[in-house]
């Protein structure tokens, strides 16, 4: 059969393709192998897919391949059916994505058979055969892998697996990203360009991860610092706060004292001369300062004693017993 061979009418008994081809999609054209549950109900679904299906059709018509292509996935993907699946392989092969198109040829073939379409079978595996010497292949090799158990490899982003790896797996030309990834090892990636128009088989050999850097050590204080430097905070405002309730103090004990000096200068209480004015002016100012530095101090100290008092606690003390060199002693170790 002639790459000119089309199906221009949707099959009006649609039925998925089997899980073997659908599997057989997803590792050679990259795309992923499920998609969320669709809200549509069965006959919104098969509306849209119809409309899908006849703009993917007029657009071929009009020679606009790249824009049919994603029209017909579309409407297999929300109505699947066998004439969508042979219109859709037949866009694929005429954008050049071969290994896709061979894949939606194969699964056409297989959807065929099941439904009894005899002539629909013989079409999609003779053009699957066309295709099959023109594809290309890629290899995935890394022969360190039994060393790193958590070796994980990604081609276009998905998961590649591990029976895969080292088996030529058709693939459509273009650019490749192939990535691995290990715990605590450098990440690899590489992107792989196979040649389109010929049966070409491009190896991508991934080099033994190096070691990642270790991580720096943390810079969290422990539980022990922090109560240290909490308690020490409470104990400093604590001393503080007494350091001024003294000053205070003195201060008050001065202004007394000049108060009482200036009643020589003073006759009736408070007529005073101007020596007596200024000493009690002094002894007023003493005094306001008292006042002030001994309730800064009280409430100094109430909040280094607060701060005290929640100290986090230190973690218990451990005690370690290990034996040094080659001899028998023993020795005891630990924080208290």
């Amino acid at each position: 059969m002639t790459n000119t061979f089309r199906i221009t009418h949707r099959d009006p008994r649609r039925r998925a393709v089997t899980p073997a081809a659908a599997l057989a999609f997803v590792l050679l054209s990259g795309h992923a192998a499920a998609d969320p549950p669709d809200p549509m109900d069965r006959a919104a679904r098969r509306a849209a897919a119809e409309a899908l299906f006849d703009e993917g059709k007029w657009l071929m018509d009009q020679g606009r391949h790249p824009e049919a292509c994603p029209k017909f996935a579309e409407s297999q993907r929300l109505d699947a059916g066998v004439g969508t699946l042979l219109n859709l392989a037949d866009c694929l092969e005429k954008i050049g994505r071969t290994a896709s198109a061979w894949a939606e040829f194969r699964a056409a073939a297989y959807a065929a058979r099941e439904k009894g379409q005899v002539e629909r079978e013989t079409v999609a595996r003779e053009r699957a055969a066309a295709l099959e010497p023109r594809l290309a292949r890629l290899v995935i090799t890394a022969p360190w892998a039994e060393k790193v158990q958590s070796l994980e490899i990604r081609k276009d982003g998905q998961m590649f697996g591990r029976a895969l790896w080292g088996t030529a797996v058709p693939v459509d030309p273009g650019k490749h990203v192939v990535e691995a990834l290990a715990e605590g090892k450098r990440p690899y990636r590489v992107e792989v360009e196979v040649p389109g128009g010929q049966a070409a088989r491009v190896t991508a050999a991934i080099p033994e991860l190096a070691d990642a850097p270790a991580a720096p050590p943390s810079t969290k204080p422990s539980s022990n610092t922090r109560a240290t430097v909490h308690k020490i905070a409470g104990v400093a405002l604590g001393g503080a706060g007494v350091v001024s309730v003294v000053a205070g103090s003195i201060l008050g004990m001065q202004a007394i004292a000049r108060k009482n000096d200036s009643a020589a200068h003073c006759i009736e209480g408070n007529l005073c001369d101007a020596t007596g004015v200024a000493m009690r002016n002094e002894a007023r100012m003493r005094g306001d300062a008292a006042t002030g530095a001994i309730l800064a101090g009280v409430l100094a100290a109430t909040g280094g004693l607060v701060l005290y008092l929640t100290a986090p606690e230190a973690a218990p003390a451990r005690a370690g017993v290990g034996t040094v060199g080659s001899g028998t002693g023993l020795v005891v170790g630990g924080v208290f």
